[in-house]
């Protein structure tokens, strides 16, 4: 995932604001007990999303995606008092884990999670007409570009969409005509992906090479 040296990332980390207190907890409890733990966001990335919370006035968020709770907690840190997050995954045990993070610090009470299968969710909450400021979409990749579509209709008019891993590690520029396995068919959904936000008249996308790649996308 890395696209630029370690040295310059961790210059550009030292000079932005990043996340501290329970996420430094989180972080380094995820990378001590779990093999997925670069599932997890980087600080750099958590720091970008930041900004944009701060740039527009996000006021509500939806994350679809929550593993072990940094990136919510993250988010939280940013928001103002009366912001929130809703945080979705079908992974309860996972999402209760979180939790135990989150009750150690009082903004950890701006995160609600929602557990269940993600198009499931986001179709109860359209039927709720639920709008929010910034959506993060970082789950399952066979599911991103419905859950783009769904996001479309629960985004508010000044709201974002955050899509993360959109590079895979490269493998979106990489040819896979003789590959086979999960990590290709996932290359495959990204491309999809990509070539659906890159072909749309009605959306603004601009994908940067952060981290393992994120798209920020805009309803026109």
């Amino acid at each position: 995932m890395r696209f630029i040296s370690e040295e310059i990332e961790q210059y550009a980390i030292e000079k932005s604001n990043t996340p501290s207190g329970v996420c430094d907890e989180i972080e380094l409890k995820t990378k001590e007990k779990s093999s997925l733990h670069h599932m997890m966001i980087g600080k750099l990335e958590a720091s970008f999303i930041g900004f944009l919370i701060h740039s527009i006035g996000v006021s509500s968020i939806l994350e679809i995606g929550t593993f072990t709770g940094y990136s919510a907690m993250a988010m939280a840190y940013e928001l103002a008092e009366d912001g929130q997050i809703t945080t979705v995954d079908k992974n309860s045990k996972a999402q209760e884990r979180a939790k135990f993070f989150w009750s150690k610090d009082p903004v950890g009470q701006k995160i609600t999670a929602l557990s269940g299968d993600g198009h499931d969710v986001l179709r109860n909450l359209i039927s709720k007409r639920k709008k929010y400021d910034l959506i993060f979409i970082d789950a399952d990749k066979k599911g991103y570009l419905d859950y783009l579509k769904l996001s479309l209709e629960l985004v508010s008019d000044k709201g974002i969409i955050v899509i993360d891993n959109v590079l895979w590690s490269g493998r979106v520029v990489e040819s896979i005509e003789e590959k086979s396995g999960e990590k290709e068919k996932s290359t495959e959904y990204l491309r999809e992906l990509n070539d659906f936000i890159a072909s749309s008249s009605e959306l603004y996308g601009t994908l940067m090479p952060l981290r393992d790649g994120i798209f920020l996308v805009k309803k026109i």
